[in-house]
């Protein structure tokens, strides 16, 4: 059908393999030997029972968020398409899941199959989407090789989607699972209209539906700027990171939580993009803690897609990966001021964009 097939049938053969070598009781040692226990992000301080006043906040106003997780597996500081080291790799895929279960966050991990293309390591690289199925979570596509949208021909990106699924298919069968969510890379849905329509009908085709979001907390920027700490061995500037990535977490949720009232004069389920790197690594379990005191609750996508809010409309067209939260206001002929939303600070900012002019690259299909 497509000119993928011969890769195809050769990676099923091999996810095939390595699904039957894999030891259950390993993956569980490995679980257990993960740092939940180590010092992390500003070391937060333990899960406590809610004050009353807390109680009643979270009991007048219902709030709900579905985690979800980008660029599975694993999202490397300054490149969107760097393979990744593969010790680093089992580090992230083992440390994210495992916080994400210590909290019962239902999340969704969204991949790119590219990753796992690497000669002696397929195997090893397809155990890392492994581990998130053994944690009890799920898995997603987001094209094989994080093309955007903006700039990709549709038949490429139909293309792209179906050869990045082909891994993750396999292995959720195997646990009792069907992928059932498309992520967009760079939250870019389409080029024109009629591109964006044509893709549409194409995942609904075959059986995707749109992973929206509604919230992000540019942990991409952060985690360059913590990789730029580690490199020069400035302990100063990665504690002042992890500070204000938790501090702009703080931030978003207000906006987010904000705007919504605006638009539906309500809370409504928020979906959340993060991804799958080393700064998740030491501040997932702050961050999932910080919610919690917010008064969340973890929901899977599914729930969140069942509010009456998703059904609105998203006829947004451009090239900026704006929230759905934007778009639906835009559907509604609501006044959007696309700069109003929060923004990492300058510094951060600043040492990121330089980072991505100096390292960022193309996948190497």
């Amino acid at each position: 059908m497509r000119r993928y097939f011969t890769t195809i049938w050769i990676l099923v053969a091999t996810v095939l393999i390595c699904a039957s070598l894999m030891n259950a009781g390993a993956g569980s040692e490995a679980r257990a030997k993960s740092h939940l226990g180590e010092p992390r992000c500003g070391s937060p301080s333990p899960r406590l029972p809610q004050s009353q006043s807390q109680q009643a906040q979270a009991q007048h106003v219902q709030r709900m968020v579905a985690v979800t997780v980008d660029d599975l597996p694993g999202a490397v500081p300054g490149n969107d398409f760097a393979l990744g080291d593969l010790k680093q790799l089992q580090k992230l895929n083992r440390d994210n899941p495992a916080i994400l279960r210590a909290h019962q966050v239902p999340a969704i991990g969204f991949v790119n199959e590219y990753k796992l293309q690497v000669k002696g390591e397929r195997d090893a690289r397809a155990a890392l989407l492994q581990s998130w199925l053994d944690a009890g979570l799920t898995l997603g596509d987001h094209t094989y090789a994080h093309d955007d949208f903006q700039t990709t021909p549709l038949d490429k990106f139909e293309d792209e989607t179906i050869r990045g699924e082909v891994v993750s298919r396999v292995l959720m069968r195997a646990a009792g699972q069907t992928e059932k969510y498309f992520r967009h890379p760079y939250l870019d849905t389409g080029p024109t209209p009629e591109a964006k329509a044509a893709f549409e009908a194409f995942l609904k085709a075959h059986g995707y539906t749109v992973a929206p979001v509604t919230l992000e907390d540019a942990d991409y920027v952060f985690n360059d700027v913590l990789e730029q700490a580690y490199e020069k061995k400035d302990k100063k500037l990665a504690e002042k990171t992890r500070k204000a990535y938790l501090d702009y977490v703080d931030t978003v949720f207000d906006y987010a939580e904000n705007t919504s009232r605006t638009v539906f004069g309500r809370a409504i389920p928020q979906v959340l993009l993060i991804h799958d790197n080393e700064l998740n690594t030491e501040c997932l379990d702050a961050l999932l803690t910080k919610l919690e005191k917010r008064g969340y609750t973890f929901i899977p996508l599914a729930q969140a897609l069942a509010d009456p809010a998703y059904d609105t409309p998203d006829n947004y067209i451009g090239a900026d990966g704006i929230s759905w939260i934007l778009r639906w206001s835009l559907a509604l002929g609501k006044h959007v001021d696309f700069k109003a939303g929060p923004e990492p600070p300058d510094w951060a900012n600043k040492i990121f964009d330089q980072m991505r002019k100096e390292r960022q690259g193309t996948p190497q299909t």
